[in-house]
């Protein structure tokens, strides 16, 4: 509807200063009439010329003013009014003491004012948003369905965007249905409204006044850490809390119990530290969890604990290597180990028995004492692999207590041990009746028996087992079938250890042709354990292998065994990997998995997800070539993920590195749960500096500061000025022409 408005306008307004002038000038006007009048003898007279000195003044005044007469047409529209709801994380939080969630809160209160929300639709022009860091166009059935996923808060961003809409006419009241848990951390969020004609409503589904919590801040660790090489991580803990009090501070490696420290809270700083010390015994990606416990009366739980991960790669393999006696045998592995970049190696060689008959001194014999104390009771832990090559330990001082320690790095601290065979390894060096029996793959004789029992000096050509024709250490060449040609034209091997058969859970790479193993491994608790019951793989050096150089397959054969005992990701023939490992609840993650070997067509070696609560999700992929797959899922809730892949080779026959995984962590923003996670004080000043009302989804939509009324916009105007019509010059004209008739009349001046 259009309506048509007349008012009197000046259409050259005096300025503050031009109207202080406009004064004194008029002072000075009235002060000169009654000075220049004084002499008149009638008090009418005087009146008479002051007025028309006056109205003279006045209406020069009023022409310079530039009075006028504006006629308006106006058309009446409604108003515009945004309903912004917020879609962070934080919004999932605890609104109340009954722990009602804050974003069920305001569904729940939108459905209850839904006549109030039709009404505005009815008075305004009525548009929904969602926002984190920007406006996000939505519609209330959405904001009702919708799960807020939101990384980040920035409020201070939303307000630009309202002001430009507001600047661009789209846009004259705001309501705000937030907890304002702001992480923009503007400092002049406010100064962006001055001077906005804006009015600004804020909604609070957080309905408690304070809220007593305790959170984990911040973990500062590394992403990256060495094998066996202990790193420190600290913890911040800080509380909203005012008083003094200590709290346990748990450390869990997965679902593995770490350690467990107190942590004694600052009453001014509101803070504690706690530092833990991790030594990683395995290779990849290790993560780990803090926890603090729940206080009473605490609100928010989803801080109380937190997350973060290490990869761990090798910076040396630490390698004990004791050798019995020098062979051919000793000679080319320690050569091999040598030449691997990554292997820090400690070789001890025997060469003499001490009940060799000799004629000279021990301290000339001996280049250095077999140090047994030193390295099977300090040092044995700095060690990743042991390796006891042909060697015999009666002999050199070596107990029982050294053997259980050796037993107890294995089987507790995650350690690796190798034996090799000769004449003084196994049944051969009576290992039946000690500890190191119980960590060997091999069943051991417990009573002592003679060399011809326990060595057979035939030559015998080593073949791959069913699992060995698939396990990652005898793949020393990618493709299947051709590293089995390659086995096949291995040199025959000499002398061989025999024992009494495998133990229940391990597993024969190579075997002779009669079925004797001459490769087992088996895991051992925490450990891994090989047994290579023969002391001529010294021969394998001779195929491809240069003159004075070691075979590649040889030597690849070793460095794989060497991998396979320190877990390392880059042995297995399928890997897996994630675009990132932390992401949000309901973010998607990047899968990608590629292999060395065989073209990926086998549809077993699909992944699975498996959630925190065992729940599995087969992830379909798209091949992009023949040894690399691609896809995505949408991850769950909170907690430590794992993706799968079994390669599609039967599972039954060995598990260890069948199966290629890849674990990630699902935690909720970091800035939405850390610390504060609401504060009404900012949605009160809002409102408050913008005119319009703060309330909580306690009160009624009703009690908003709304204005119904229409919107006037101008269509077009006229003006008519009154300085250029005759008239206003005639009566000017007339009064100055009065005044001076008058004065000569009455004889002044």
């Amino acid at each position: 509807m259009e309506t048509v408005i007349n008012r009197f306008v000046l259409l050259n307004p005096p300025s503050v200063f031009e109207g202080i002038l406009f004064f004194l000038l008029l002072i000075l006007v009235l002060y000169g009439s009654f000075r220049s009048t004084k002499h008149l003898a009638g008090s009418k007279k005087r009146a008479t010329l002051i007025s028309l000195h006056l109205l003279s003044f006045l209406l020069i005044i009023f022409i310079l003013f530039n009075p006028g007469f504006k006629v308006e047409h106006y058309k009446e529209e409604k108003r515009n009014l945004a309903v912004l709801v917020d879609s962070t994380w934080s919004m999932n939080l605890p609104g109340d003491r009954d722990g009602n969630v804050r974003t069920e809160k305001v569904k729940n209160y939108l459905e209850q004012n839904n006549d109030f929300l039709s009404q505005m639709e009815k008075n305004f022009y009525v548009e929904y948003f969602f926002f984190d860091q920007e406006l996000k166009p939505t519609s209330l059935d959405s904001i009702l369905k919708n799960e807020p996923l939101g990384t980040k808060t920035k409020i201070g961003k939303v307000l630009e965007e309202l002001i430009d809409k507001k600047n661009k006419g789209g846009l004259d009241v705001a309501i705000i249905i937030s907890d304002g848990a702001d992480n923009d951390g503007s400092t002049n969020m406010y100064d962006r409204l001055k001077g906005i004609d804006l009015i600004i409503n804020t909604v609070s589904p957080v309905t408690v006044d304070s809220m007593n919590d305790v959170w984990i801040d911040d973990i500062i660790s590394s992403e990256v850490a060495f094998l066996r090489y202990p790193f420190s991580i600290e913890v911040v803990i800080k509380t909203s809390r005012p008083e003094n009090f200590k709290i346990p501070v748990t450390l869990y490696k997965e679902d593995k119990l770490m350690s467990i420290k107190e942590a004694s809270i600052n009453p001014e700083s509101k803070e504690a530290r706690v530092k833990f010390e991790i030594n990683p015994l395995s290779l990849g990606r290790k993560i780990y969890t803090v926890y603090i416990p729940v206080l009473s009366e605490e609100l928010i739980t989803e801080n109380n604990q937190k997350s973060f991960f290490t990869d761990v790669i090798i910076n040396k393999i630490r390698v004990l290597h004791v050798a019995g006696s020098p062979s051919w045998d000793v000679k080319f592995l320690r050569k091999a180990l040598k030449r691997n970049p990554n292997i820090d190696l400690v070789s001890f060689f025997i060469l003499r028995d001490p009940s060799d008959l000799v004629f000279a001194s021990e301290r000339e014999l001996s280049l250095i004492p077999f140090p047994v104390n030193e390295i099977f009771s300090k040092e044995l832990d700095t060690f990743d692999v042991v390796i006891f090559q042909n060697f015999h330990f009666q002999p050199y001082g070596i107990f029982g207590f050294h053997l259980k320690n050796l037993k107890d790095y294995v089987s507790k601290d995650g350690g690796a041990f190798l034996m090799i065979g000769g004449s003084n390894s196994f049944n051969s060096g009576d290992y039946g009746r000690t500890l190191i029996s119980d960590i060997l793959p091999v069943e051991l004789d417990y009573l002592p028996t003679t060399l011809s029992e326990t060595i057979s000096n035939q030559e015998f050509h080593p073949e791959l087992t069913a699992i060995g024709k698939n396990h990652p250490i005898t793949r020393i060449v990618p493709n299947k079938d051709e590293n089995e040609r390659h086995w096949k034209k291995m040199p025959e091997l000499e002398g061989l250890n025999i024992v009494q058969g495998l133990n229940q859970s391990a597993m024969s790479l190579l075997k002779t042709p009669d079925g004797q193993s001459i490769l087992a491994i088996e895991n051992v608790d925490f450990g891994k354990v090989a047994a290579f019951m023969s002391d001529s793989s010294w021969k394998w050096n001779f195929v491809l292998g240069s003159e004075g150089n070691v075979s590649p397959h040889y030597e690849k054969f070793w460095n794989r065994l060497f991998l396979w005992f320190l877990n390392d990701p880059e042995l297995k023939d399928i890997r897996v990997k994630t675009d990132k490992p932390i992401y949000n609840p309901g973010e998607n993650a990047k899968i990608e998995i590629s292999t060395l070997g065989d073209d990926l067509n086998n549809q077993k070696a699909l992944p699975l997800l498996i959630y925190p609560n065992g729940m599995e999700n087969e992830i379909e992929l798209e091949k992009t070539s023949y040894n690399r797959l691609i896809g995505k899922v949408q991850v769950g809730g909170s907690g430590i993920h794992k993706i799968s892949v079994n390669p599609g080779t039967d599972s039954s026959l060995y598990n260890d590195l069948n199966v290629s995984e890849t674990i990630f962590i699902v935690e909720p923003p970091e800035n939405e749960v850390r610390g504060p996670t609401a504060n009404n004080n900012i949605l009160q000043s809002l409102a408050e500096r913008t005119g319009g009302k703060y309330i909580t989804t306690d009160d009624r939509l009703e009690n908003l500061k709304i204005d119904t009324s229409k919107k006037k916009t101008i269509t077009g105007y006229k003006t008519m000025r009154f300085w250029d019509n005759p008239l206003t010059f005639v009566v000017l004209l007339g009064l100055l022409s009065s005044e001076w008739l008058l004065r000569r009349r009455w004889g002044l001046k």
